[in-house]
């Protein structure tokens, strides 16, 4: 009767994540920085067309070359500068004199709240209000209903869907002995509920458009909450039989040691570089290579010590711990650059609306400590997790009766597996 409830609660589960990604995504709010079909709230500067295509200008020298034989006239744009999008000026309704207007703040990095207007591909906006960027009003975040990404929905859907079919279908075709694995489902499905919590939601749009710190613990998320779950919840069985395809053999390379510990580093640091990251913001197929570069990174320095049987090299205690404290290196001169920065490094955040009362340097502190502080604490705990169970399992009386054979299923090696 209880298998039965629980595999129906398992079924209800998945059907709902699969059902999720055919549920259309509500647009972006007012308030979240990006064109819609209602408002926009941007940051950046009016600039003249001409100037800004042409000779590429911005600030004092685009003041110059719009003022040159009255080419203010002309016709202006606005140039977000956080995403490098410009926008048609076809109406000002902050100022009395819109030409006196635009002379006033032309060359200046201004925030401004604009309807927007879209035909045929092409995007105009009519000015409402105009902030000096230090000035800015609080930001009016929308905490609910939550905007889903489309991409992310598909692929957690279809992830589910071939998992359920392993842990049935596969496992039938294979032979392998024993029922349907409610634990793996369990395991599984909570990794893709923590990937959408992670991409969409409160905790994407903070991260995406305003905090800093918010991006760090989306990371911390994705990199040591997800990957651990995503393999816990693949049977030894499973992982095995996928090591053994052919066209997985990349893979079973990356998975080795040091290999996917090396992966990860250099895309975790390579991304944080301020170059990288705010290209990554401004550019949204940047960020989702990103996000899949650091999940399967993750997920590849987590097999030698989650996937237990179904490693092809398994690590014992000692080497596990020794791997775990390695792993929490790198993450250290990177948080601690972050921290101790005397000035905001991403520009991105810099130009960000104030959600909090905290500063663009605040936040990327705030960050640099989250990234610090709770990611190594976490490591450290993860080494004493296994360095008490080792303890444990060493001090067993030697008269005790064993009941099983080590290494096999009904006694497992000491690992997270």
């Amino acid at each position: 009767m209880i298998a039965n409830r629980v595999r129906t609660a398992l079924a209800l589960a998945g059907a709902l994540v699969v059902i999720a990604t055919l549920l259309p995504c509500p647009a972006a709010r007012a308030d979240a920085g990006d064109a819609n079909a209602d408002s926009v709230y941007l940051v950046g500067e009016f600039v003249d067309p001409v100037c800004y295509f042409q000779h590429g200008m911005q600030g004092e020298a685009a003041r110059q070359c719009a003022m040159v034989r009255g080419r203010v006239d002309q016709g202006f744009g606005f140039l977000d500068i956080r995403r490098r999008r410009l926008y048609t000026v076809i109406g000002q309704n902050h100022w009395q004199d819109p030409k006196q207007g635009l002379l006033d703040v032309l060359g200046d990095t201004v925030a401004i709240r604009a309807r927007l207007w879209k035909s045929d591909g092409a995007a105009a906006i009519v000015v409402n209000a105009v902030y000096p960027v230090d000035r800015q009003p609080p930001a009016q975040y929308p905490w609910w209903p939550w905007r889903f990404e489309w991409s992310v929905l598909l692929g957690c859907g279809l992830l589910a869907t071939l998992h359920l079919l392993a842990l049935t279908a596969l496992k039938r075709r294979l032979g392998v002995p024993g029922g349907f694995e409610y634990g793996r489902a369990a395991l599984f499905l909570t990794s893709l509920a923590v990937m959408i919590g992670s991409l969409n939601g409160p905790v994407h749009d903070l991260s995406d458009l305003y905090l800093f710190s918010a991006h760090m613990v989306q990371h911390l998320l994705l990199s040591l909450v997800f990957p651990p779950l995503f393999i816990l919840g693949l049977p030894a069985w499973l992982s095995r039989w996928l090591l053994s395809r052919p066209w997985l053999a990349p893979w079973r390379f990356g998975a080795r040691v040091p290999v996917g510990f090396v992966v990860y580093t250099l895309a975790f640091s390579l991304w944080h570089t301020p170059l990288l990251y705010d290209l990554m913001m401004r550019r949204h197929a940047f960020h989702i290579v990103m996000h899949l570069m650091v999940m399967a990174g993750a997920v590849l320095m987590w097999w030698p010590i989650a996937a237990g049987e179904g490693a092809e090299r398994r690590l014992s205690p000692g080497a596990q711990i020794l791997y775990m404290f390695v792993i929490s290196i790198p993450m250290l001169p990177v948080a601690a650059i972050i921290t101790l920065a005397d000035h905001p490094i991403y520009t991105w955040y810099v130009l960000a609306p104030r959600l909090f009362p905290m500063s663009a340097l605040d936040d990327q502190r705030f960050g640099g400590l989250i990234m610090w502080v709770p990611g190594t604490l976490f490591w450290w705990g993860m080494m004493s997790v296994i360095y008490f169970r080792k303890l444990a399992r060493d001090s067993r009386p030697e008269g005790e009766l064993v009941t099983s054979i080590p290494g096999t299923a009904a006694h497992p090696p000491l690992s997270l597996r």
